[in-house]
């Protein structure tokens, strides 16, 4: 059986037994869901590159508390890096600066498209849609943006979000349906700030009368 092959408990096994080389194998199984997890609250790059890393080391260093018959390794991995975010975001002076989303951006729609068949032109627009739904989860409470990270950038089944978060089945349903809506309360709010902000700047434009700036 190869590396690749192996179960997260097994692969725990045998870093536990000496063979560090193995922990690499469940880094790389992990780091884009830890990364992607992290970023839904953090909007800084490098602060997110380095709480995925200090979540790895965590790990690392508390390998030998991680207890299969309590749970999976990544109900345990992703426990760690909310408890990074957590600390993080309590010690930090400042909270990231946030944007609202436009309405036509819900949660869904907004994640890039990384399949082949996806239009390349469309990369920018995708990465700044990406951006703004980062930025408004960073806006949500703490369970419901974890649950919706989880399921959204991660793909997790709801059952699969239950055992991470330890909380029911219910409990998961419900919260990434108030946090759609969230969302969609900040799409319209989003949208109505816009047209009265871009209504101002027209009627006050110098030297040209109100009526033909109407359109």
């Amino acid at each position: 059986m190869t590396i690749v092959e192996q179960t997260d408990e097994e692969l725990v096994k045998l870093v536990l037994g000496g063979d560090r080389e193995s922990f690499a194998a469940l880094v790389d199984r992990y780091k884009r869901g830890i990364t992607n997890f992290i970023g839904a609250a953090v909007r800084s790059p490098s602060d997110v590159a380095d709480l995925s890393q200090e979540t790895f080391l965590r790990a690392y260093a508390h390998l030998g508390t991680f207890n299969p018959s309590l749970g999976r390794f990544s109900t345990w991995i992703y426990h760690i890096a909310r408890n990074v975010v957590r600390t993080f975001l309590g010690k930090s002076l400042r909270r990231p600066q946030t944007q609202e989303l436009g309405e036509d951006r819900t949660l869904e729609n907004s994640l890039a498209d990384t399949s082949r068949d996806c239009d390349p032109s469309g990369g920018a627009l995708r990465t700044e849609a990406q951006s703004d739904v980062r930025a408004a989860l960073a806006e949500l409470p703490e369970r419901t943006r974890t649950v919706l990270a989880l399921r959204y950038y991660d793909n997790l089944e709801y059952q699969a979000i239950a055992e991470t978060m330890g909380l029911s089945l219910g409990n998961v349903k419900t919260l990434i349906h108030r946090g759609k809506l969230a969302l969609a309360q900040k799409m319209r709010d989003r949208e109505a700030g816009a047209i009265e902000s871009l209504s101002v700047k027209r009627s006050t434009i110098p030297g040209v009368p109100r009526e033909l700036l109407v359109f």
